[in-house]
C-alpha cells in the first residue's frame, strides 16, 4: 500500500458501529483470550487459590466453635464462615480492581491512546473489561467453593435456589462497587497511579466487613462498628452467608433486607463513578497526557 493511501485511510472519518453489542463483545473477547494465552500464570493462581483454603482449615483448629455463634448464623463451623468470607472478598476486589489494573497496563503499554482514539467508545471498553473481570474472578471464586466443598467438606447448603440466590446476590456486590473501581479507573487516568488506594480500601473493607471474624467482636468500638455497616460489603456478605450457611433465599427478610441496600449502593456509586471517569478523560484530552506514564 502507498503513503498516500495510508494517509487517506487515517484521514477517512469512519462512522461508529451502530451495535454497542459488538464493541462489548470485542473488548472482553480480545482481553479474555489475552487471559487464556497466560497458561502458567492461571495454574499458579490456582495452586495459590488451594493453598490458602488449606491454610484456613488449619487456622480454623485454632478457633473456638462456640465464639463462631456471635456472628448470628446458628451452629456453623468457622471454616464455613471464613470460606464464605474468603470466597466473596477475593472476588469482590478481583473484579474492582481488574479495570484499574487494565488501565494501568494500557498506559505503560502506550496503547490507551489508540483505543481512546478508536471506533470504540469508552463505555463500551468499561463494560466489556469489566464483564472480563466477571468471568476470571468467578473462575477463582468457584475455585474456592469447590474445594471447601469437595476437599475439605465444609458443610454448605447449596440447592438450585441457593445457588440462583447466592448469584444474585454476588452480582449486586459487585454493582455496588462497579462505581468504585470506575472512579479509581478514571483517577489512575489522571494521575496514572492508584495501587496503593485500591489496595487500603480493599484491606479496610476485608477487616471491617468481618471477612474472618464475627462483626460482634467490633461493638466494643462503636467507630468502627459504624464504619463497618456503612460499607456495601458487609450487607453483601451477611446475605452470602444466610445463603449458603442457613439457606436462606432472595426472599427471605434479612437477605431482601440486604439485597435493598445494595440497590441503593448500586445507583449512588455508578452514576458517580462514571463522571469521575468522565472527567478524568477529558483532562488528559485537554492536557495531551493520554499516551505519557
Amino acid at each position: 500500500m502507498k503513503v498516500e493511501e495510508l494517509i487517506k485511510l487515517f484521514k477517512d472519518d469512519k462512522p461508529r458501529l451502530s451495535s454497542e453489542v459488538i464493541h462489548v463483545w470485542a473488548v472482553f473477547w480480545a482481553n479474555f483470550k489475552i487471559f487464556l494465552s497466560y497458561r502458567t500464570w492461571v495454574i499458579m493462581e490456582t495452586i495459590s487459590t488451594v493453598a490458602s483454603i488449606a491454610m484456613y482449615s488449619f487456622m480454623g483448629l485454632q478457633v473456638d466453635a462456640t465464639r463462631v455463634v456471635l456472628a448470628g448464623y446458628g451452629e456453623v463451623d468457622w471454616l464455613s464462615f471464613a470460606l464464605v468470607g474468603v470466597a466473596t472478598a477475593n472476588y469482590l476486589w478481583m473484579c474492582v480492581s481488574r479495570l484499574s489494573h487494565s488501565l494501568q497496563h494500557e498506559i505503560r503499554e502506550g496503547t490507551l491512546e489508540p483505543i481512546i482514539t478508536s471506533l470504540i467508545s469508552m463505555r463500551s471498553y468499561i463494560i466489556g473489561q469489566s464483564i472480563r473481570g466477571f468471568l476470571v474472578s468467578g473462575y477463582f471464586m468457584l475455585g474456592v467453593i469447590v474445594v471447601g466443598i469437595g476437599v475439605l467438606r465444609t458443610p454448605l447448603i447449596i440447592n438450585l435456589e441457593t445457588i440462583l440466590s447466592f448469584i444474585a446476590v454476588i452480582l449486586l456486590m459487585v454493582l455496588s462497587y462497579a462505581g468504585i473501581g470506575i472512579m479509581a479507573a478514571g483517577l489512575i487516568l489522571v494521575y496514572k497511579k492508584g495501587d496503593p488506594l485500591t489496595f487500603l480500601f480493599a484491606s479496610v473493607t476485608e477487616f471491617l466487613g468481618g471477612v474472618l471474624f464475627p462483626l460482634k467482636y467490633l461493638e466494643n468500638f462503636p467507630i468502627l462498628y459504624v464504619m463497618a455497616w456503612l460499607m456495601p460489603y458487609t450487607y453483601a456478605l451477611d446475605a452470602a452467608r444466610r445463603i449458603l450457611l442457613n439457606g436462606a433465599t432472595l426472599l427471605s427478610p434479612n437477605v431482601l433486607l440486604n439485597v435493598t441496600v445494595l440497590i441503593v449502593y448500586t445507583v449512588i456509586f455508578i452514576p458517580l463513578g462514571l463522571k469521575v471517569f468522565k472527567w478524568g478523560i477529558n483532562r488528559i484530552r485537554h492536557e495531551g497526557t493520554v499516551a505519557t506514564y
